[in-house]
């Protein structure tokens, strides 16, 4: 399968270069990775009619082996509900309206209109059109001044800043009905111990965001949520942690571990679309052109999700049909996928068995698979290892959501808007969904979202 990506992307230079050709956007697109995944889908459909074909003559040879005994369901662990999910993303402002697109195969990177490479020519991104970057610009800076903070925010962080603020909003709209609101405002009154819960509020930051830019930005979401209608008292940020336990995967294996109530807000923001952000990966020889196939397209936006435990999510939707998390898994790699010369999918095929089996359900269950996967080759090939191996019944070209190859790399941003994109496949298809996480050169998770289940009023 190697030799489809490799054959498709030399031969495709070797043309372009030939004919002394500047390649277009509709070109590289379908060269460079429609070409090689009809490819693999070819090989794919093939190998499975001969495990077809060989799987009957196989099960009908004796066996002196024992019956074996018939498998035990394992025990599940604790779940939450996945309350809201919100995004802001290249081809969609909504969890539904992005996975339609993505069902589509309608999301694409493209050239930027605004930024160029070292040589001049357009860089391929994918960028939200309409980002009203200046209006939170004057909005934040004014709240910034009236508390005495000073951050200087760069023009992409102000893009993502702008995106991270209506994804907050959105999700803080969710709870401004909690019943127990009002009653809170009473209890306070009479000095009784409040019942409404501890708002857990958690950003996932781009690694290049310095620690006063994450304060300034943290404390400024804290204010929407205010801003909403959520008291004050009843929100807890999220500590600062170290870079290992500060990733979204982490963040979400420790709300799962948490004891109920449990109410919780995580977000990330970002972008990489700036002159700062594009020299610094052109310099790295790390952005995808036609002469370097393996580099990254930048790519910007939000995602957020606000989870809960059964008692909480029954009061902010009695009766409701909610998608719940079910179990994540995560692991790190001990070198960098960036680097190593083969694609590895021994440790992601753990991390699923270990997912499904943490949320009692079987690998034949699962509906689909989303992911924070883009075009480089090591990511696509260690995904179709987990796909082939773990998932046989999904079709790789309808069946397999890239969140990455459709809207860039962001970081953190593109595995939180692959999960709410499995949340909403959750529950529009009723079904189990795989979310997996590959696109950091190091860390990998997976999630296993549960179909949508009444909540009890």
């Amino acid at each position: 399968m190697i030799l489809a990506f490799g054959a498709s992307w030399l031969g495709a230079v070797w043309f372009w270069r030939a004919n002394n050709r500047m390649p277009a956007t509709d070109d590289l697109v379908l060269y460079l990775l429609v070409l090689p995944l009809a490819l693999l889908a070819f090989f794919w459909l093939g190998g499975k009619i001969y495990r077809g074909i060989a799987a009957p003559a196989a099960a009908a040879a004796p066996s002196a082996a024992a019956q074996p005994e018939a498998p035990v369901a394992p025990a599940r662990g604790p779940s939450l509900s996945l309350v809201a999910a919100a995004v802001r993303a290249p081809h969609g402002t909504s969890p539904a309206e992005l996975s339609a697109t993505l069902a589509e195969n309608k999301a694409r990177p493209a050239l930027d209109p605004e930024l160029n490479d070292a040589y001049g020519y357009p860089v391929m991104s994918a960028r939200i059109a309409h980002i009203d970057a200046d209006a939170t610009r004057t909005e934040m800076s004014d709240w910034l001044a009236a508390n005495h903070m000073q951050p200087r925010f760069s023009d992409e962080q102000w893009r993502a800043l702008s995106a991270g603020s209506e994804v907050v909003g959105e999700l803080s709209a969710c709870i401004g009905d909690h019943p127990q609101l009002r009653l809170h405002a009473e209890q306070i009154a009479r000095r009784e111990p409040p019942s409404l819960p501890m708002l857990q509020l958690q950003a996932v930051w781009m690694a290049d965001w310095k620690p006063e830019h994450r304060q300034a930005a943290i404390q400024w979401f804290r204010h929407l949520v205010i801003q909403a209608g959520w008291p004050e008292d009843r929100i807890a940020v999220a500590p600062e942690r170290s870079a290992l336990d500060a990733e979204a995967g982490a963040a979400l294996v420790r709300l799962l571990s948490n004891e109920p109530p449990a109410l919780a807000m995580i977000v990330a923001c970002g972008s990489h679309l700036g002159a700062d952000s594009v020299e610094r990966l052109d310099n790295g020889s790390a952005l995808f052109s036609a002469n370097h196939p393996q580099g990254q397209i930048p790519g910007e936006g939000a995602a957020g999700l606000l989870l809960a435990d059964t008692h909480q999510a029954a009061l902010l939707g009695p009766g409701a049909l909610q998608p719940r998390l079910l179990a994540v898994s995560s692991g790190r790699l001990p070198h960098s996928a960036d680097v190593s010369k083969r694609a590895n999918a021994e440790l992601l095929r753990e991390l699923s068995t270990k997912a499904l089996q943490g949320a009692g359900r079987d690998a034949s269950a699962v509906a689909l698979v989303s992911a924070d996967t883009d075009h480089r080759t090591s990511r696509v090939m260690e995904l179709m290892g987990v796909v082939s191996e773990a998932t046989p019944q999904l079709d790789p070209a309808t069946d397999v959501f890239s969140v990455g190859a459709s809207c860039g790399n962001c970081g953190a941003v593109t595995w939180l808007t692959a999960l709410a994109v499995a949340r909403q496949e959750a529950q529009s298809r009723n079904a189990v969904i795989l979310c997996i996480s590959n696109l950091d050169p190091f860390r990998r998770d997976v999630a296993v979202i549960g179909p949508a289940a009444a909540i009890p009023v």
